[in-house]
């Protein structure tokens, strides 16, 4: 039986889908008005949560009183940093013309023949099952820090007899001597709104990104590929000039949709290397003077993924670099001798282009690369440690 080649249209329903878990759908995908409104309105009742949770949180900084030792200064720190990078991603992801727009110029591009689909090995490029397992496991551990509370409050019920009536955020103060249990069960409701609209902000814009840079580096490969298999000749001088008109073109526009690549996510990536760093070490300490409890636990698996996250957009962002880098070492190495004094001349421009290397930047400040995330590590190790020994 044939494999399957996935069309361009299969590439987007794993970044679409995580946008719906939250209400948000990125192509405006046509839908039943029922379905619509009922989208719209769990849209609304995220953000509203959202918004009301933040709120909470900045009257609670102010205020000052209940933030009274090291454990709860680092949980603020971890929260008012994983805010702004969500709050930045999802501001991205607003850009919603300028990302389907990207989207339309990806989706012309794309190779449509099987021949072609092959050609360009389209299957080696989509999302692979240990990646979206990775995708499931991030949800899944910001899933377990928003109900660890809860499940220790019924492990404490079970073994003591005693609800606990923990809940994920330490703004809002519950009293079970006092207040209704409803108010806890509507405190849960809102904390678990809130952080839908925190995590999927967060890891659905990352998809989108790496989804727009695999496209544009399958199209550098196939650029790389035509070079090196092309066999030119004074004889087909024409065609040859044709086949390298055709490949000069097309390695402008990859250049001209990276940069417009660049212009959608730019900001959100400066913000988010930033802000990440900080995620990272607030919540390392916190689970440090946490110890070992369910609650450290799930911190830790979340550390772990939100480092992979970023290492996959610096692994990507290297890859571009590369790939683009490669284009000049393929027009060398590919077998030109037999071919016409024009196609040569040719070469030489792509060979010229080909030393500016296509870049994922940050607001053209900072290049993302694997030395990107290297550095980011590095800072957040000795941030952790300053941090560690000043508090012991």
């Amino acid at each position: 039986m044939e494999p399957v080649h996935y069309n361009y249209e299969d590439f987007a329903r794993l970044p679409t889908a995580v946008f719906r878990i939250m209400g948000y759908d990125m192509l405006g995908v046509p839908k039943t008005r029922f379905r619509r409104i009922v989208m719209r309105l769990y849209r609304i009742l995220c953000l509203a949560c959202h918004g009301f949770c933040v709120g909470f949180m900045i009257f609670r900084m102010v205020e000052g009183k209940t933030i009274n030792n090291i454990s709860l200064i680092m949980r603020y720190g971890t929260l008012v940093t994983y805010v702004i990078n969500s709050d930045t991603k999802y501001a991205t992801a607003l850009q919603r013309g300028a990302i389907q727009s990207l989207n339309t110029k990806l989706a012309v591009l794309y190779p449509k023949t099987t021949l072609d689909k092959i050609y360009h090995r389209v299957n080696e490029h989509y999302w692979s099952k240990m990646f979206i397992y990775l995708v499931l496991f991030y949800i899944g551990s910001s899933i377990m820090v928003v109900i660890g509370p809860i499940i220790t409050s019924i492990i404490s019920y079970c073994t003591n007899n005693d609800f606990t009536y923990m809940h994920c955020y330490p703004y809002f103060i519950f009293d079970p001597e006092k207040d209704s249990v409803w108010i806890y069960v509507g405190i849960y409701a809102v904390e678990w709104l809130h952080s839908t609209q925190m995590v999927i902000s967060n890891v659905a814009t990352d998809l989108w990104l790496i989804y727009f840079q695999v496209q544009i580096n399958m199209h550098l490969r196939g650029i790389i590929r035509s070079l090196e298999d092309h066999q030119p000749s004074v004889d087909r001088e024409d065609e040859d000039r044709r086949f390298v008109a055709k490949i000069v073109e097309k390695h402008v526009y990859l250049v001209e949709l990276q940069n417009d690549l660049n212009g959608i996510f730019g900001g959100s990536l400066l913000l988010s290397l930033l802000t990440t760093a900080s995620v990272l070490c607030t919540v390392s300490v916190y689970t440090l003077i946490q110890g070992l409890t369910l609650e450290g636990v799930t911190y830790v698996f979340f550390i772990g993924t939100s480092s992979l996250q970023v290492f996959l957009v610096c692994y990507y962002g290297q890859e571009v670099f590369d790939l683009s880098s490669n284009i000049a070492q393929a027009v060398y190495n590919h077998d030109f001798h037999n071919a016409s004094i024009s196609y040569k001349k040719w070469l030489l421009v792509i060979i010229i282009r080909a030393q500016q290397p296509v870049e994922l930047s940050a607001m053209g400040y900072l290049p993302i690369s694997l030395d990107t995330f290297k550095q980011v590590m590095s800072v957040t190790y000795r941030v952790i440690a300053m941090l560690r020994q000043m508090i012991q």
